[in-house]
């Protein structure tokens, strides 16, 4: 066995060795710079494409196509965020306004619902009911301060 191992490691050609300093050609010399030089333009142009690559946003869409989407809805509600609009004056009394009128049906319909008891399936009706009278009260409020606004600045 071991001699079937050394004879295989013999059969096995020994690096060639490197040539004297003084053996060297200045056209070798040249031919190996070229070489040399070839391999280095190579090397910077694959770098060069990978780099062009890597900072192409088209390039990264088409390679991401769902981080890049979840990056722009991130983006869009940042700046939905900080550039959002501020509700007018006339705006804010009319939200105040409205909810008046809401808590002054939720008060009045929790009185009528207190006096009259009656089973659960009477319920929906009622609700139903004060829904519509707080609805119409709201419209009507809304209607009548509108008007008076108009009036105002006409």
């Amino acid at each position: 066995m071991r001699g079937i191992a050394l004879e295989r490691i013999a059969d096995i050609p020994s690096a060639p060795e490197p040539p004297e300093p003084m053996e060297r050609s200045s056209e070798d010399l040249r031919q190996e710079v070229e070489t040399k030089k070839e391999a280095i333009a190579e090397t910077i142009n694959r770098l060069d494409r990978h780099v062009r690559r890597a900072v192409d946003w088209r390039a990264q869409v088409g390679d991401h196509p769902y981080l890049a989407l979840g990056l722009a809805v991130g983006v869009g509600c940042l700046f939905a965020g900080i550039f959002k609009s501020k509700p007018s004056p006339r705006e804010r009394i009319m939200e105040a306004l409205a909810e008046s009128v809401e808590d002054i049906a939720d008060q009045a319909r929790n009185r009528i619902g207190s006096r009259f008891r009656r089973p659960p399936t009477g319920g929906a009706l009622k609700a139903a009911a004060a829904a519509l009278a707080t609805k119409a009260a709201t419209t009507y409020l809304r209607n009548k301060l509108s008007r008076a606004f108009k009036g105002r600045n006409a």
